[in-house]
């Protein structure tokens, strides 16, 4: 094969493997099957032939992005090669985890049901924090675009023109319009830049100081979205019978600076005899957030911890979804007040330039 011929296999397998790692719909839907072909008792082999087969729809397309990776999977099986080992490149780091965990554990199809289950959770906080994190934007927006309009493009023009008595009608408008010419993108780039470091921020900013920033927004709303998949992987990992040291490991190898600074915390205090719950509430991170390491506290010692934090995990997701609702909806209130604002401050000028043009010798020159 010519070099130019194997360049181009490879940017195609690397944009099959992208295609399928990106699409949780196909992901998702074979994870479906197959936890459903393996709670049959139907062998792993098998199954992953039969599913390649259905994904090609019986070899017709072969080059599909889910039949090329059931293909992969089934001979990396028939030569030896663990489930986990074969999918790696193929799904999200945190999914691979977990289907690792389930053959650790000999729960495999738990462990594809528990992807499943956290994925659908974690697109409900996703959707709550975007709509959070969208009016403010939003509103951002709006009111630059509307300081503009009014701000530069019509009463700057009215300035060149207009008689003095005319721009002193303007008032206050005359001198934000001046603020907004000379500095507006100044403050734009401000704010743009602003917005990176927080991002930039999100994952990498460590210590005691951020813990303190995690409960306000944006950072509580990173801390939310973050915590709840954490949970979701305890819960899972635990509730299929992984021991809560490897459990805290598993998710600690798969996460960013940020979480793995709060999951080595609770590792290390597990190591020292205590439970999660307090683990969690002696490394003061406010990692998930403080009322849950309470709950778990009381109730880490059960049987059933797994279920236990999963019941917990999904109350405290509905009720932070309720309160990213409510802070988004003080966001778009705020917003439009300020809008509003500014649009009233604007037609009165306005009205005071017309009201000064009708007086006797006023006009435009």
């Amino acid at each position: 094969m010519s070099v130019s011929g194997l360049n181009f296999d490879d940017i195609e397998r690397w944009l099959t493997k992208f295609q399928f790692r990106t699409s949780r719909k196909h992901r998702f839907r074979v994870y479906r099957k197959l936890e459903g072909m393996l709670r049959s008792n139907e062998a792993l082999s098998r199954a992953l032939d039969r599913l390649y087969l259905n994904a090609s729809e019986m070899g017709k397309h072969p080059r599909r992005p889910a039949a090329v990776a059931l293909r992969e999977w089934f001979l990396k099986d028939r030569s030896g090669i663990t489930l986990s080992e074969a999918m790696e490149g193929w799904v999200p780091t945190g999914e691979l985890y977990m289907i690792r965990a389930g053959e650790e554990s000999g729960t495999l199809a738990k462990s594809l049901g528990a992807i499943q289950a956290i994925g659908e959770k974690s697109k409900q906080m996703q959707a709550a924090v975007s709509y959070a994190v969208g009016y403010p934007v939003f509103m951002l927006v709006l009111i630059s675009l509307i300081l503009w309009m009014f701000g530069v493009n019509l009463i700057q023009n009215m300035r060149m023109s207009a008689p003095e008595s005319v721009i002193n009608a303007m008032g206050s408008t005359v001198t934000m319009a001046d603020f907004v010419q000379h500095w507006g993108l100044y403050v734009v780039a401000a704010i743009f830049v602003l917005i990176m470091v927080i991002v930039f921020s999100l994952a990498r900013w460590k210590g005691p100081w951020r813990s303190r920033f995690d409960m306000y927004p944006p950072w509580s709303w990173y801390r939310i979205l973050q915590g709840s998949g954490f949970l979701l992987g305890m819960s899972a990992l635990l509730g299929a019978q992984v021991p809560l040291k490897r459990s805290l490991e598993i998710l600690e190898e798969q996460g960013n600076p940020w979480i793995r600074e709060r999951i080595a915390s609770a590792r290390e205090q597990v190591l020292r005899g205590h439970n999660l719950g307090e683990a969690l509430r002696i490394g003061k991170y406010n990692f998930p957030d403080p009322a849950v390491a309470v709950d778990l506290e009381i109730l880490s010692e059960r049987a059933d911890v797994g279920q236990v934090i999963e019941s917990i995990t999904n109350e405290w997701i509905n009720e932070q979804i309720d309160v990213l609702k409510l802070q988004a909806a003080a966001c778009r209130n705020i917003g439009l007040a300020i809008a509003g604002a500014i649009i009233a401050s604007v037609m009165m000028s306005i009205f005071a330039v017309v009201t000064e043009l009708t007086k006797p010798g006023g006009g435009m020159h």
